[in-house]
C-alpha cells in the first residue's frame, strides 16, 4: 500500500548542500533503478556509482555501508508519497468526515459501503497497472526487511499507520473488530497487489479484484455490493 512518511530538506539553490543533495538523490535514484531491473543485492556501491556518473569515492561518502544506502534508498522512495497524498485516503476521508461522531448511521452504510468500494477498486487499479516498478520496490525492500533492524522498522511503521487508518475506517462502519477486520483489509490488499506484480500478465486482471474486493466489503460492512465487472 501507499507509504506514511516524508522527509524533506530545502537547500538554496547553487549552494554547497544543494549540490551535494542533489549527487545524494541521482544516488539514490540510481539504486532504486538497479533494484527494479537486477535485485536489491546487485546494489553495491561500485554500481551505484557508475549508474549515477559519479565517483565510487562520493558513493562511500555518502553512504559508509550497503545497509545504509539500502535503507536510505527506501526513504528516498517512499518520500514520494504521504499516505494523505492516497487518492483512496482523500476520496475516504471525505466520505467519512461529515459524521461527527465517527460512526456512519446504519441508513447511509450501503451508500458509503459502496463508495469506498469504489475508492478501493481504483486504488488497486492505480497502484498496479501504472506503478508495476513500485510494488517490485515494495516486495524487494520488505523481503530485505528481514536483513536489516532498521530497515525492518521503518517497514514496520509504515504498516502501523496504514492498519491504523483501515481500522478507524471499520469502526466508522459500525465493525464489532475493527483492529481485525483492518488486518484481514490490509492483507487482502497487499495478497491482491504481489499476485498482480508476480504473475505480470499483459492485462490487469479487474474482474478478479473487483468481485473479491466486493465479496471482501460486502462481509466486512453487511451490505451488497454490486460487482461490477
Amino acid at each position: 500500500m501507499v507509504a506514511s512518511s516524508r522527509q524533506s530538506t530545502a537547500h538554496p539553490p547553487g549552494s554547497r548542500a544543494a549540490a551535494r543533495a542533489s549527487t545524494r538523490a541521482r544516488m539514490l535514484d540510481a539504486a532504486l533503478a538497479i533494484i527494479i531491473e537486477e535485485g536489491i543485492r546487485a546494489v553495491r556501491h561500485r554500481a551505484v556509482a557508475k549508474r549515477a556518473g559519479v565517483s565510487l569515492g562520493s558513493t562511500t561518502y555518502h553512504f559508509a555501508s550497503i545497509e545504509e544506502l539500502i535503507i536510505s534508498a527506501f526513504e528516498h522512495w517512499r518520500s514520494k508519497a504521504l499516505l494523505t497524498d492516497s487518492p483512496f485516503y482523500r476520496q475516504t476521508r471525505t466520505l467519512l468526515e461529515p459524521y461527527d461522531d465517527k460512526v456512519v448511521p446504519a441508513a447511509d452504510r450501503p451508500r458509503i459501503a459502496a463508495a469506498i468500494f469504489a475508492a478501493s477498486v481504483g486504488y488497486l487499479r492505480s497502484q498496479l497497472s501504472g506503478k508495476r516498478d513500485d510494488r517490485l520496490l515494495e516486495l524487494a525492500f520488505h523481503h530485505e526487511s528481514v536483513r536489516y533492524p532498521a530497515l525492518h522498522g521503518l517497514v514496520m511503521t509504515e504498516w502501523d499507520a496504514q492498519l491504523q487508518y483501515l481500522e478507524s475506517i471499520h469502526r466508522a462502519m459500525g465493525s464489532s473488530q475493527p483492529v481485525e477486520d483492518a488486518r484481514i483489509t490490509f492483507s487482502l490488499f497487499r495478497q491482491l497487489e504481489q499476485t498482480t506484480v508476480l504473475e505480470n500478465r499483459a492485462r490487469l486482471d479487474v474482474a478478479r479484484i473487483t468481485r473479491t474486493l466486493s465479496r471482501h466489503m460486502a462481509l466486512c460492512f453487511g451490505v451488497e455490493l454490486s460487482d461490477t465487472r
